[in-house]
């Protein structure tokens, strides 16, 4: 079976990291979420992709080539216009139009285990043409609500349920489709939840059930979520043969290194936890759990570094703390870094992207999120739920000043 991929959307509300990059590209626990969607297809048994790509698309192209080091046979769509999901979909009709099926996956939709490898075995004795995964909802109302009949067939999608009104189940980001869907997409106006309202009016669509843990990366806070998810799945440690430990580190949990990685003398990793190829970590810092330190990051003396992910080249100056926070690529914080974390009021912490209103994470730690390439001084206090733009600079914070 072929798959049709859908990785072309910007995702503003992921700002300040969609601005650099597509969303399938963030990198958690040293593997972008578009490798973990593409090998977890190839295990599935899918030998040839079509992936549709749009904003910052070369850089998904230059990472993938043509997928021969994954398994697979990639072919690339690209959407030239931010023209919407149906646009997309419709770009795989000329290459997967003489196909009977085909498997649709929208690569933002992140789960624990292989939800694609579940949906191909259903549809080995499913009683309809198409088939959809479905999902348990991680909010109320966050998603159109999907309702089940009798035998997993889907009854009813209901796009924006009130207030009260909600069902157990939502569309898991996964379908498996037969190719006619596309002359329907055409007739519908490439409105693909019209599509799939039809198809369900028809009784044509069943559903193939995921229990395991989900997530859409749809804001910023969204990626510590899905790194901590990640993480509960590493049960032991790995420490290679290339990795310099100095005298009285200590190591408690699964703690994941990469190649290269050297740790100075007195620092402590609480796992679960992970650090790439090639990083430094200074002494006496404290790496607790659920943190993700990308590869050639520099991390300074006396730092503690807490449920953050770090996608890579970051270099933290000493006797900082970072929790609960995101950096971009090669982010430089200066020494006494303080990310605060949560609220002196103990109220649940807000965040105001640019241009947006703003939101209640319902979260009651959260910190800074801070775009690719920014540079921040020393000592600076970044408040709960700030962000910073790639590239910005943040000048020394003085106290003094001749």
């Amino acid at each position: 079976m072929k798959a049709l991929v859908l990785a072309a959307a910007r995702s503003v509300k992921l700002a300040p990291f969609s601005d650099t990059r597509p969303k399938p590209m963030i990198n958690l626990c040293g593997q972008y979420i578009l490798e973990r969607q593409l090998r977890c297809l190839q295990e599935a048994g899918v030998k040839e992709v079509f992936l549709v790509v749009g904003h910052k698309s070369e850089m998904i192209q230059e990472q993938f080539h043509f997928g021969r080091d994954l398994g697979l046979k990639i072919e690339y769509l690209v959407q030239k216009e931010p023209l919407g999901i149906g646009h997309a979909v419709s770009l795989g009709a000329e290459a997967l139009g003489k196909e009977q099926r085909f498997l649709l996956v929208y690569a933002d939709a992140l789960m624990a285990g292989n939800p694609f490898k579940a949906l191909i075995e259903r549809y080995s004795y499913a009683k309809k043409p198409n088939l959809a995964t479905v999902t348990h909802p991680g909010s109320e109302g966050a998603y159109g609500n999907v309702y089940l009949s009798g035998e997993m067939g889907i009854s009813k999608l209901v796009e924006k349920p009130e207030a009260g009104r909600f069902s157990n189940y939502i569309f898991g980001g996964s379908f498996i489709l037969d190719s006619s869907v596309f002359g329907l997409l055409e007739a519908k106006g490439r409105d693909m939840l019209a599509v799939y309202q039809e198809l369900i009016g028809k009784g044509a669509l069943e559903a193939s059930l995921w229990e395991d843990n989900w997530i859409d990366i749809a804001r910023p806070w969204h990626i510590l979520l899905a790194n901590q998810m990640l993480m509960k799945d590493l049960k032991t440690s790995i420490i290679p043969n290339s990795a310099v430990l100095e005298a009285n580190v200590t190591l408690k949990g699964a703690v994941v290194l990469g190649e290269g990685v050297h740790i100075e003398a007195g620092t402590t990793l609480n796992g679960p936890c992970y650090i790439g190829e090639g990083s430094y970590i200074g002494n006496s810092c404290l790496i607790r759990n659920f943190s993700s330190i990308g590869p050639n990051s520099t991390i300074g003396y006396g730092t503690e570094i807490k449920n953050a992910v770090l996608f890579g080249g970051a270099n933290v100056g000493r006797l900082s703390f970072i929790g609960d926070s995101v950096l971009g690529e090669n982010v430089r914080l200066g020494s006494g870094t303080m990310t605060i974390n949560n609220r002196i009021d103990g109220g649940t912490v807000r965040y105001k992207p640019q241009g947006e209103p703003e939101v209640d994470t319902g979260l009651e730690k959260l910190g800074s999120f801070i775009g690719d390439g920014a540079k921040v001084g020393t000592g600076h206090n970044l408040s709960p739920g700030s962000w910073i733009a790639p590239g910005a600079l943040l000048l020394d914070n003085f106290t003094y000043k001749n």
